[in-house]
């Protein structure tokens, strides 16, 4: 960053700017309007407004090189990772979590659990097949599999996928009419 001095014929202004690189040519931007000269000594009581400035710009660069450092991560390409340790997630699904809520599939299944009273999670149930069918179509077993690949861990066996899946069959008209609400 560095100090401009825009003269015009009664006052000077001062302003930051820092040079940039858009699409591979050098662009210059404002980054700060300081104020003019004037301004900046009644501010400053009577102390040189260029000499404030050179200081507060050193200090501003000073913070931004600090943001942008750098992070180092070390590995091991000799460490073995043990058998069975799942170290790379699946996070594909997180915008398609958006839509389900945004369509309130989750209140719908919290009603539907309250009227039939069961154990197992039915909007984790749905959530993870729906996901399932979108992102990786495969068979319920192989979705559920599939589904502890995700960020979020799930919750169920893969019988409770078929029990709810009779409980979605019956509830299909009510989803559906809920669904066409929203």
């Amino acid at each position: 960053m560095r100090l401009k001095v825009s003269r015009s014929k009664n006052s000077a202004s001062l302003y930051v700017t820092k040079t940039v690189y858009v699409d591979k040519k050098e662009k210059t931007i404002t980054v700060e309007k300081l104020g003019t000269e004037k301004e900046l000594r009644e501010k400053l009581n009577g102390q040189d407004p260029y000499v404030w400035a050179k200081a507060y710009i050193d200090k501003l660069t000073k913070k931004e090189k600090e943001a942008a450092g750098h992070i180092f991560i070390k590995r091991s390409q000799s460490k073995l990772i043990p058998k069975g340790d799942q170290v790379s997630f699946n996070g594909g699904y997180l915008f398609l979590q958006q839509l389900y809520h945004d369509l309130n599939l989750h209140h719908i299944c919290r009603s539907i659990s309250e009227r039939y009273k069961f154990s197992f999670p039915l909007d984790s149930i749905l959530s993870r097949l729906v996901y399932g069918r979108i992102l990786f179509p495969a068979s319920k077993l192989n979705t559920c599999q599939l589904s502890k690949t995700l960020l979020e861990q799930p919750d169920f066996e893969i019988q409770h996928v078929y029990r709810a899946l009779e409980v979605i069959a019956k509830e299909s008209d009510f989803i559906q009419a809920e669904l066409y609400k929203k």
